[in-house]
């Protein structure tokens, strides 16, 4: 989902969540002025229950209080006696004992019963006007005067309760429930931003006030059908309700009374603590502790108030003004609660100010929570543009360096060639070394801005591990060389030297990996250790390097693969770099599913580790000794297997060094081809003539190649519509030669071609009866003779050029190789133009077809690092990466110039 999507989705979420905490309001509202102040009502007569009013007091000879009085007249069978007592009661009928309450028997409860509770006495239709005795045997209940008695049935006393404490008791229930949830959604919201989430601990104290209230309500015995258990709940939900709110505001004032906060959350979890357990060890009862319990309480939430105060005088509220506002409703509850206990000015209902304004604070609480979240995703977005734009820029001004380094290190090659002066020399080797290194800063910038934007993709292919290995220690030994190291390979299992994975990515782990080794070593042997094991799904690739060097810290190790991380900065301090290189290791290992890591002991030396999973195309093995048999002469077969003077082949692609190849290619079979360069020049010549075999390129401008296929198969007049057809492309990816196949072509092949597998396809694709065979013979290499020489030592002027690769896809034909290095050059400087004009029209198609031209011949010509450039470019366009190709798009078509007029020198 993209960004704007989620921004939206989360500004819904906004107005939603706002909605609802209106509608909460609301409710609070309508029960404080409804039940609060107009619908108090007289409901005793309504539901029948008659209070007992008239009692004698006396005392017996074991000092326990006896109340005496008369049961009215009516009493029936379902009717029972209410009142309230906390410990031992007995109660008698005409002297007969009807029910008692004894502490020690009826609780189960560590320390027996905590608070008051309605003690219920059955009466029958006999007893009116009977004689009713109270026996009090505790002076706990003696201490609190007279209690309130009445007669009524169990739904007429339900009923009166919750008419005159049920709202209270409802919207408790009300609070809880949101407040549950807000936790919840706390959790959730903790886990998803991963982040402090001060909204947990503000709806954590609301939750436990809530269940404080319900626990201490009349009503909660009638509705669970427990008289004690409530007791106790509530005696300890009351010491726990300050550290919930106090904790919620230490967060939300992000530590600044760091210390005065730490002391009251430690006094806080002492008063929570404490009094349970002196209540249920029997050390002292909740009775006796209820006085130094409550001051304690006071002076807690007077703590919490003083915090506050101190802040608004500061100032300092505007960061939380909605719970400021929250909490300043809650107390104008309270202290118009404490109003009704201490003075009795009842100006609204029981409980119901206090209860209001918890729903109000919870409220105001989610209010501020919604808004800092709101906050903090706008805050992440503008870093992420910012992080966008700085890696733009990085990336931008990587590009723009990169040209004139190019340009410098391409003067000062030809400088060190043609100069005979020593000191020259010697100026000129500090400037080609300065620049290398320069230029690998750089690369390692470009890198980096590719893993920070997410560009970094993984894009397999088949490949020889053999190759991939030679050109990797090519590339490091040179730098080995020159501090005088020793670079050793080994390969220590059964490898597969064909292999299917990401072999650029694979290759620049290797060189960074080793190139650090060689940094960071001063004497001794650099080692690359190539292993695995076969596993059920393909091959478990390990590449382990080895160095003598300094080691690493343990210490140091944690922050090893972090971007801009350099360990051991003052023995260090020489060492170039941007210390990008092993965090561009880790972002790619992690790209490929595999696993990196290090072992190192301080003072001797390091062991870097990667573990990747690779495919395998056959299980024929890397060979021990692939570096020396890499730089063997080669020995192909020049036999002729046929010649087929009659046949007739046209061949089609864009690029006149394709062209070229496969002309000469196929001269040595007798065979003169049609060329043309477009798809609409191959239909009209399908018109004319009737071919044998039809050779495509596919990424052609319109029609491209698969196009072209289907206008001939379909032509009316066509004379090829049943012609075989082999593709010619350098889209080597899994899955190409079953979409080509299933557009119509007979075969496929890749380029840069091959000429024994181009004569041998098409053989098999021709008309049995124009194909003569011819007796094998065979010659040694032209690449081991001297008379290539001369052109070998021209070419290596240019940077990157492998001449035994270019000679080996010419079929070490030098002549043919000559002529595909003057095609490539003369054709150079009218698609650079073509390239530009494409991107100032933002033809995107055009530009992916002329980079894909360029691959193919940049790879022809033994310029794999080129070609894979021209790759990046045409895979950029076909995804439509334009900021990639804005970038890099100049570069590389200067640099593309460049190689074109050296080759248009030799």
């Amino acid at each position: 989902m993209s960004n704007s999507k989620k921004q939206g989705l989360f500004e819904i979420s906004i107005v939603v969540v706002k909605i609802l905490l209106v509608f909460l309001l609301v409710i609070n509202a309508f029960v404080l002025v409804f039940y609060g102040l107009i619908n108090r009502g007289d409901v005793v007569e309504r539901d029948q229950v008659r209070f007992m009013e008239k009692w004698d007091i006396s005392e017996d000879d074991d000092g326990c209080q006896i109340l005496s009085s008369f049961l009215p007249d009516g009493v029936e069978d379902n009717e029972y006696l209410y009142f309230a007592t906390r410990k031992d009661v007995s109660v008698y009928i005409n002297g007969e004992l009807r029910k008692d309450f004894v502490d020690a028997r009826d609780v189960n409860i560590p320390g027996g019963s905590v608070k008051r509770f309605l003690f219920k006495v059955p009466l029958q239709g006999t007893d009116s006007g009977a004689e009713l005795r109270i026996v009090r045997h505790s002076d706990q209940d003696v201490d609190l005067g007279l209690p309130e008695a009445f007669i009524g049935t169990a739904s007429g006393v339900f009923a009166y309760l919750m008419k005159t404490i049920g709202p209270v008791f409802l919207l408790s229930f009300v609070v809880l429930i949101f407040s549950f949830v807000a936790v919840v959604v706390s959790i959730v919201l903790r886990i998803m931003y991963r982040q402090r989430i001060d909204l947990l601990y503000g709806a954590l104290g609301i939750f436990i006030i809530a269940a404080w209230m319900i626990t201490d309500s009349k009503l909660f015995p009638f509705v669970f059908g427990e008289y004690h258990v409530n007791g106790l709940l509530s005696f300890m939900l009351c010491g726990m309700i300050p550290l919930g709110l106090i904790l919620y505001l230490a967060s939300i004032q992000r530590g600044r009374y760091k210390k005065y906060m730490f002391v009251i959350v430690v006094l806080c979890i002492i008063n929570a603590v404490i009094w349970p357990i002196l209540h249920l060890t029997g050390i002292a009862s909740y009775y006796q502790m209820i006085d130094p319990a409550n001051a304690v309480l006071a002076a807690l939430s007077i703590s919490g108030i003083v915090i506050l105060v101190v802040d608004a005088v500061k100032r300092n509220t505007s960061a939380y003004h909605y719970t400021f506002i929250g909490f300043l409703g809650f107390l104008v509850g309270c202290l118009i609660e404490l109003t009704n206990t201490l003075f009795e000015i009842h100006i609204v209902g029981e409980s119901v100010p206090m209860v209001v304004g918890l729903g109000f604070l919870l409220t105001f609480i989610v209010i501020q929570q919604v808004h800092d979240l709101r906050r903090i995703n706008m805050e992440k977005q503008h870093a992420i543009d910012i992080s966008e734009a700085k890696t733009r820029f990085l990336a931008s001004m990587s590009h723009e360096i990169r040209t004139p380094i190019n340009a410098i290190l391409g003067m000062n090659e030809m400088i060190l060639r043609e100069n005979s002066d020593r000191a020259v020399e010697e100026y000129s080797r500090n400037i080609k070394t300065s620049g290398k290194m320069l230029l690998m800063l750089v690369n390692d910038v470009l890198d980096f801005t590719k893993i920070e934007s997410g560009k970094l993709e993984i894009k397999e292919s088949e490949f020889h591990m053999s190759d991939m290995l030679y050109d990797v220690i090519s590339l490091i030994r040179e730098r080995a060389e020159e501090k005088s190291l020793e670079l050793t390979t080994e390969v220590t299992d059964e490898v597969p030297d064909e292999v299917v994975s990401d072999e650029f990515r694979i290759r620049q782990i290797l060189i960074n990996l080793m190139n650090n080794a060689v940094k960071y070593t001063e004497q001794g042997t650099v080692t690359l250790k190539v292993g695995g094991a076969y596993t059920e799904d393909g091959y478990s690739l390990k590449l382990v390097v080895k160095d003598t060097g300094k080691g690493i810290r343990k210490e140091d190790q944690k922050d090893l693969f972090e971007a801009f991380s350099r360990v051991d900065m003052k023995s260090n301090a020489n060492i170039e770099g941007t210390g990008l290189g092993l965090a561009i290791v880790k972002s790619i290992v992690d790209s490929m599913n595999g696993e990196l890591g290090v072992d190192s002991e301080y003072g001797q030396g390091s062991e870097f580790w990667v573990k990747l999973s690779v495919g395998y195309k056959s299980k024929e093995p890397l060979k021990y000794d692939f570096e020396s048999n890499r730089t063997k002469d080669v020995v192909v077969s020049s036999t002729v297997s046929f010649t087929a003077p009659d046949a007739r082949i046209l061949a089609v692609d864009d690029n006149q060094s394709n062209l070229t190849i496969v002309k000469l290619f196929l001269k040595r079979n007798g065979i003169v081809p049609d060329l043309c360069s477009t798809g609409t020049k191959a239909i009209e010549l399908c018109k004319e003539k009737r071919y044998d075999l039809i050779l495509m390129d596919h990424m052609m401008p319109e029609p491209d190649g698969i196009e072209t296929l289907h206008r001939i198969r379909e032509d009316e007049e066509s004379l090829n519509k049943d012609t075989k057809a082999i593709v010619l492309t350098a889209n080597a990816v899994a899955g190409s030669r079953q979409l080509y196949i299933s557009e119509g072509f007979d075969d496929y092949l890749t380029k840069p071609l091959d000429s024994g597998i181009l004569e041998e396809t098409v053989k098999n694709m021709l008309p049995k009866d124009k194909v003569l065979l011819s007796k094998p013979d065979t010659y040694v290499d032209k690449r081991a003779t001297d008379e290539s020489a001369p052109l070998q030592a021209k070419l290596r002027a240019i940077k990157g050029l492998d001449y035994k690769t270019a000679l080996k896809y010419c079929g070490g034909e030098e002549e043919l190789l000559q002529e595909i290095i003057a095609d490539v050059a003369k054709e150079g400087q009218e698609r650079a133009e073509r390239m530009r004009q494409s991107l100032a029209l933002n033809d995107i198609l055009a530009y992916k077809i002329d980079a894909h031209t360029i691959k193919s011949s940049m790879a022809t010509l033994g310029l794999s690092d080129f070609s894979e450039r021209a790759k990046k470019h045409e895979y950029a366009a076909r995804d439509n990466d334009l900021a990639f190709i804005d970038g890099d798009a100049e570069g590389f078509i200067s640099e593309y110039l460049d190689i074109c007029n050296k080759l248009g020198e030799i």
